[in-house]
């Protein structure tokens, strides 16, 4: 048979009947051309060894990335359409326009942006590794708002410099804030532990993005023509309307996206869940389990000055005798409990390994759940 091969298969030693195995020449060039085209964008743009949720990650990326780049669309030509607004009302008004100040008035909000990134590296950049997931849903607020701020331009080009300075501030921090999350989010879709394909994921990821881009910059470009809004003769008040619905889709294609990352590591938020629920119920929950319960829009439940509060904070309003008591409880131990405002701080030895901070979090936990419990007694014997 041509294309096609003639192979033997066996079960348990017993010799069965020949059977077929196409080796992709059978069938007619139409089919052929297919199966080659979905073998090579397969390749290009597909990573092997991922989690199942990586498809369904993918999905809401590509739709939040087109509503994105469809919206940088109408903010870039907003911003050049206000340039143009206010050298016409400068001409109409009698005053001499310099074409180099609007290359001036450009080149100085980039020039502040990258300022403002440069700042906010240094400001923040150990603070995304442990709370990846928010920090990527507020980069997406921060770049929305720079997209608002870009199109505002347009209804009030004679406060260009300040409103395009500040977009591109907030765009900076955002692309900046997006890209140090990258890797974190990206290594949570290995398909185990000792899967070392980040780079892989990496590279097919920039690879749909950049198409979905150049789609989402098509799109913006045709419904702009379409609508009308392509000139200095459009109504501030339809971009502005164009803006809100696409933004708001955004963000909500991006909470999708977030919800759908599954971290397989622990930082406090994740920690307190699961040491709440293996007090509470004895079962340990699965990381599928952990994700469903991570907040994304809101900070954590139990944010980390209410675990982690100074000695100092901890020792106040109690005598010294207490103090001393509390610390003689913890001899032995690498951190210190103690009652603190509604529920229990601690604080830890210096240089505490992982493993001390999870156990400082299980006493917490076990100790919150005994004094709900006594609550709950005491309130019942009331009644």
């Amino acid at each position: 048979l041509a294309g096609a091969r003639r192979r033997v298969r066996s079960a348990d030693g017993v010799a069965a009947g020949p059977a077929e195995v196409s080796d992709g020449a059978s069938g007619s060039m139409s089919d052929r051309a297919y199966r080659r085209s979905k073998g090579w964008a397969k390749r290009v743009f597909m990573p092997a060894s991922v989690t199942a949720e990586y498809h369904t990650y993918i999905r809401w990326r590509w739709i939040q990335r087109l509503l994105s780049a469809t919206v940088n669309v109408f903010g870039l030509q907003a911003m050049i359409m206000a340039v143009g607004l206010r050298d016409a009302r400068a001409v109409a008004g009698g005053h001499a326009v310099v074409g180099a100040a609007a290359a001036v008035d450009w080149v100085l909000k980039d020039a502040l942006g990258k300022v403002t990134r440069l700042c906010w590296a240094g400001r923040m950049g150990r603070s995304f590794d442990g709370d990846a997931k928010r920090w990527r849903f507020r980069s997406s607020l921060l770049y929305a708002t720079g997209n608002g701020l870009q199109i505002a331009t347009f209804a009030f080009p004679s406060l260009f410099l300040a409103l395009a300075t500040t977009a591109n501030c907030l765009k900076q921090v955002s692309m900046l804030t997006s890209t140090a999350t990258r890797s974190a989010i990206y290594r949570s879709f290995a398909s185990t532990e000792t899967t070392n394909n980040l780079g892989d994921v990496t590279a097919k990821g920039e690879a749909q993005i950049a198409v979905v881009d150049l789609v989402g910059m098509l799109l913006g470009l045709l419904v702009s023509k379409r609508l009308g809004v392509a000139s200095t003769l459009a109504n501030p008040a339809t971009l502005v309307a164009i803006y809100l619905a696409l933004s708001i889709s955004e963000i909500g294609a991006m909470y999708k996206e977030i919800k759908c990352v599954v971290f397989r590591s622990l930082n406090l938020e994740r920690a307190n869940i699961v040491l709440g629920d293996y007090v509470e119920t004895g079962i340990c929950p699965g990381p599928v389990e952990v994700a469903r319960s991570e907040r994304i829009l809101r900070r954590p439940k139990t944010p980390r000055p209410d675990v982690f509060p100074s000695v100092a904070d901890l020792a106040a309003g109690l005598s010294a005798a207490d103090v001393e008591a509390h610390v003689r409880a913890a001899a032995g131990r690498d951190f210190l409990l103690m009652p603190w405002k509604d529920g229990f701080g601690v604080a830890l030895r210096d240089g505490a390994a992982d493993g001390a901070v999870l156990d400082a979090l299980h006493a917490r936990a076990r100790a919150a759940a005994a004094a709900l419990a006594d609550d709950e007694h005491r309130a019942a014997r009331r009644d």
